[in-house]
């Protein structure tokens, strides 16, 4: 795996925990929500969810790695259209996630 990808992971576990980290049914679910959420803040519609969903469902299921390779590859697009750097968007993710850690352990019991 990649050194950001690794740290994403231990921040992924420390937030949510092994057992969910290893759910795929939990990554899935929480992946669909954040992309939907990428679709929202990229000015997508509601009315045009239910015909893309027809769409991918229409289709052969691909292999996970080639559709984990097809969203990086359309992420990439998004980033380019948008103007920003998705893989410094991803680390700007990783050190907002680990500031919530930080604050979060502050607060717990010990």
């Amino acid at each position: 795996m990649s050194e950001y990808q690794n740290k994403a992971v231990k921040l992924l576990a420390s937030s949510v925990g092994t057992e969910s980290l290893m759910d795929l049914s939990d990554r899935r679910e929480a992946f669909l929500y954040r992309a939907l959420a990428l679709y929202f803040a990229a000015g997508g519609i509601e009315d045009a969810i239910q015909p893309m969903i027809e769409r991918v469902y229409s289709k052969n299921k691909p292999r996970v790695d080639i559709a984990v390779g097809d969203v990086l590859y359309k992420l990439a697009g998004i980033g380019h259209a948008a103007d920003i750097d998705i893989i410094q968007a991803a680390y700007n993710k990783l050190d907002d996630a680990k500031l919530k850690l930080a604050d979060e352990s502050q607060y717990r019991p010990r």
